[in-house]
């Protein structure tokens, strides 16, 4: 059986004397550290938040920026095409132009050529026929 004596007063005061020392001692440090260090945790997560989301905008700036590229890259193709056609075209063009104008040049040398030489076979069939009544008749005629 348990004895209720002046004994159980010191010990209870001993208790408390040894809780209270160890408590300014111990206890209230490390409660201390750990909440310095779910702090320090804490600051860390919104600095990681911070960190997240400042990548995340970055992220979809240079989505955007990239689809914007694609879009001005894919409208230079576009007018490159549409120049080249047109160039082509006016090239073309121009060489038929050249080309009927070669043709009509041409042509026109051609004809030139030919009525100068239906000109030179006309006096020389006049010629030949004078000759050849000449010699046929036999006097100069």
């Amino acid at each position: 059986m348990i004895s209720l004596n002046a004994t159980i007063f010191v010990q209870v005061t001993c208790f408390l004397v040894l809780l209270f020392i160890l408590n300014r001692l111990m206890i209230q440090p490390v409660h201390k550290l750990i909440l310095q260090r779910d702090e320090a945790v804490r600051e860390r997560e919104r600095a990681l938040d911070a960190v997240s989301e400042e990548l995340q905008k970055m992220a979809k700036a240079y989505e955007a920026r990239l689809k914007a590229a694609e879009a001005d890259a894919q409208a230079a193709r576009v007018a490159m095409r549409e120049r080249a056609s047109r160039e082509a075209h006016e090239t073309l063009v121009t060489t038929q132009q050249e080309v009927t104008e070669l043709r009509q040049k041409v042509r026109a040398e051609v004809l030139a050529e030919l009525n100068r030489a239906r000109k030179d076979l006309k006096k020389q069939a006049e010629a030949l026929s004078f000759d050849i009544t000449t010699k046929v008749v036999g006097r100069r005629v």
